[in-house]
């Protein structure tokens, strides 16, 4: 009683092959592109600021290599891809730690009102360091030295299927971030999405972080980047092997400075008892310019509607990242 049934072995479809070669094929295409870009002399780069929006926020998609899973349903897909807001659900919250230094606290909420549905979101960001870097480089928010910086960001989504045939969304941003000398910088930024279904694949395409820079207060006269960059994600459903379900995910963003950076991970999960699922998740993403490992992992288990998360990334350096989440659906 309670106990799983017992599943037929059956040969896989031509959907569930396609589904399979899909995100294997845009880490390949990305892939082949940055190793082509990294044969090309990268000119200087200016200061980026925003941290937060460049840190994982969802701890799933951290083990994943930061790429999330666009049929996963959770809220905290109103950080990756806005026009599936409507096909999440619950609440999700996550606490991430880089060594002792940096701390990042996220947290999303989904609901529906009658001409479509919202979701709201908080990111926090705590590290030390002066506030800018010549480069997106999360290693210098875990463990540089300095006055301690502040960033935080609310975010309101909405989103609703279009014609029946395209689901659409967009996220409004407001960023506040406290650096040096006690200085202060606010900013509005919107991410934008769409995304459709192709048979056993969930395909999204997401312009994140748009808007204008910020103007640093500082002694110099540069303006601080946002980090804005230009999203294509692909994920499958869940597919049998054996006695686990499996699926695969995948992205590659294209930053505004015109690195590739491609991602992908997978899943294994296994439900002995129904309602009771226990979760292995690998990812593999390319690292640009902090010593940090390529590699990342995960595990969770799945209690009815509670599902706890762990994401683990190793840095080249004192200590590592990791991350804890709680999801209710």
């Amino acid at each position: 009683m309670g106990l799983r049934p017992a599943r037929k072995q059956a040969a896989p479809s031509p959907a569930a092959r396609l589904a399979v070669s899909l995100p294997l094929a845009i880490l390949a295409i990305g892939a082949g592109a940055a190793e082509s870009r990294a044969q090309v002399v990268q000119p200087a780069r200016d200061a980026y600021r925003a941290l937060v929006l460049q840190a994982p926020a969802s701890v799933e998609a951290a083990a994943y290599g930061n790429a999330p899973h666009l049929r996963g349903g959770g809220a905290d897909l109103l950080f990756y891809a806005p026009a599936l807001i409507g096909r999440a659900g619950g609440m999700a919250a996550g606490l991430h730690r880089y060594g002792s230094e940096g701390t990042v606290a996220t947290l999303a909420s989904e609901g529906s009102v009658g001409l479509g549905d919202f979701a709201v979101g908080l990111q926090y960001m705590r590290y030390g360091g002066s506030g800018t870097a010549t480069l997106p480089d999360l290693q210098y928010a875990a463990f540089a030295d300095g006055e301690p910086v502040t960033e935080f960001a609310a975010s309101f989504g909405y989103a609703r299927t279009l014609f029946g045939v395209v689901d659409a969304g967009v996220v409004a941003k407001y960023l506040e971030l406290h650096s040096l000398h006690a200085l202060r910088d606010r900013a509005l930024v919107a991410d934008l999405g769409v995304a459709r279904e192709f048979g056993p694949a969930m395909v999204s395409l997401t312009a994140r972080n748009l808007g204008s820079d910020l103007e640093t207060r500082a002694v110099t006269d540069s303006a601080d980047r946002i980090p804005t960059q230009l999203a294509l994600g692909i994920s499958t459903e869940s597919f049998e092997v054996g006695e686990l379900d499996m699926f695969l995910t995948s992205q590659v963003a294209r930053r505004r400075d015109g690195e590739i950076i491609p991602a992908g991970g997978v899943e294994i999960s296994y439900w002995p008892v129904q309602g009771y699922t226990f979760r292995l998740r690998a990812g593999l993403q390319r690292v640009v310019e902090d010593r940090r490992s390529p590699f990342t992992f995960g595990l969770a288990f799945t209690g009815d509607a509670l599902t706890l998360e762990y994401a683990f990334q190793a840095f080249h350096v004192d200590g590592n990242a990791h991350r804890f989440g709680l999801t209710f659906r």
